[in-house]
């Protein structure tokens, strides 16, 4: 077979027939690496829920018992298989890519063997470093590389392009990986409706310059019924404007903590309004660690005056670094419940679902604004919903939608299959890999690997 008519070993350990959970291995001659390690969503919920959970102390003993994970060699690190029957093996892998810091990319990084080194971009990195931190996330003690558009990685027989996409979380990226059969373009998660469509546009030129022998696609949107509405960023803001405008009280607003787009908005809308946009320590920590770099527009909420940091506890400050401790009950930009409950009316006050419990405090008004401003089945647990509609039941309050996809919609994810004209299209992130069919007849449907021992 001639350079081209065939394909590098792709071995695809989650992410082939479900939304969530990539971790794509690519094997070029002697070469390989592994694209994303993430956690599916539902990973462990027939065995496990709530405190019934794989004991970390017995490393990945249960993941193991109940094929959870695949048994590979030369993969984990050697403290998560000091209970199990796999025997410790150095690593048979060169490193590990990660396209962006969502969990369901970067979360099972914790098990792979540290001396694999761990590619991510920049901003990607200081997501990482911040989350470590404030929710102590175990990413694993990994030598960590940054990477921007324009880095070129050589490893081994391949050569990693990082070309930066439009997603809900700052520092995400596609790739376009050289091998010695040809060019295989990787899309991570990526949308074409953001603000920074240009990124994406970027992302596919460029991979249509490389003629791929295989684009490797995600289809998170690509169903015969959709049912999220097809917002812009900016319908948001326009909807959250309008919300608020007929809705005096306190406004609360939820969505995923690491979506900086959202946070810019909202912070737009608190301007536009008249009003404060109150957010946590733990998302004061993430803007302020991604505030010095250059190519991300990110709100400081310690200087912005259309912003406030809310600390659950004034009394007894549970602060994430020295800087914090010396603000918190200092700053007029640090506030606490007794304020947000008091000044309802001029708030705009965010929270995720962990921190409904901070609503008890401050007492919102029976007909105050709840603006659920995220959809994504996967992107976040559906399962809390009915917990979320007790709580919005509970407190009276007025319950509205407006949000942006993190996701291309089916339409955009064709178009730009057919723009990058690939040989192979290969869909992942998706529960219908069956509709790329009708698109191309050179689909190969990747097969999810679980029990396997790796020789």
């Amino acid at each position: 077979m001639g350079r081209g008519d065939r394909l590098p070993a792709l071995t695809f350990y989650g992410g082939a027939g479900e939304i969530g959970g990539n971790k794509i291995l690519l094997e070029d001659r002697d070469t390989k690496v592994f694209l994303d390690f993430g956690e599916p969503f539902h990973l462990k919920d027939k065995f496990f829920i709530d405190y019934l959970s794989p004991r970390d102390r017995c490393g990945l003993k249960d993941m193991f018992f109940f094929d959870l994970m695949p048994r590979i060699r030369g993969l984990y690190d050697e403290d998560w298989l000091e209970c199990t029957d796999l025997r410790y093996e150095p690593p048979r892998y060169d490193a590990i890519f990660i396209s962006h810091m969502h969990f369901d990319h970067a979360m099972q990084l914790k098990y792979a063997d540290r001396k694999i080194p761990v590619h991510l971009g920049s901003a990607a990195d200081k997501i990482r470093e911040s989350w470590t931190v404030t929710a102590k996330t175990d990413f694993g003690e990994h030598d960590f590389k940054r990477f921007r558009t324009g880095s070129k990685i050589k490893v081994g027989s391949i050569e990693v392009e990082p070309v930066h996409v439009d997603h809900s979380v700052p520092g995400a990226y596609g790739f376009i990986i050289h091998t010695s059969e040809g060019a295989i373009a990787y899309t991570g998660d990526l949308r074409m409706h953001g603000p920074r469509s240009d990124m994406t546009e970027e992302f596919v030129k460029k991979a249509k310059e490389a003629r791929p022998i295989a684009l490797i696609s995600e289809g998170t949107r690509v169903s015969d019924s959709d049912p999220r509405e097809g917002l812009s960023e900016k319908d948001v803001e326009e909807r959250a404007k309008s919300l608020l405008t007929r809705n005096r009280r306190l406004a609360i607003v939820s969505f995923y903590p690491k979506d900086v787009d959202r946070m810019r908005t909202f912070r737009d809308v608190a301007k536009a309004t008249g009003r404060k946009f109150v957010v946590s320590t733990k998302v004061a920590h993430l803007l302020r660690a991604l505030k010095g770099d250059p190519r991300i527009s990110v709100p400081d909420p310690m200087t912005d005056p259309n912003m406030l940091v809310y600390a659950r506890n004034m009394e007894r400050p549970m602060p994430y670094d020295k800087e914090y401790k010396d603000l918190l009950g200092k700053s007029d930009h640090v506030v606490g419940c007794d304020y947000v409950r008091k000044d309802q009316r001029s708030i705009i006050f965010h929270t995720d679902f962990g921190q409904l419990t901070e609503l008890v405090d401050v007492c919102p008004e029976p007909g105050s604004l709840f603006i659920r401003s995220k959809s994504e089945p996967f992107e976040e647990d559906d399962a809390q919903d009915e917990v979320l509609m007790n709580w919005v039941e509970f407190l009276k309050l007025d319950f509205q939608q407006a949000h942006a996809s993190g996701h291309a919609s089916m339409k955009e994810i064709f178009g730009m299959v057919k723009e990058i004209c690939p040989r192979h299209v290969v869909p992942v992130h998706t529960e219908h890999p069956e509709l790329f069919a009708g698109f191309s007849s050179k689909v190969n449907r990747p097969v999810p690997m679980k029990r396997m021992v790796v020789g």
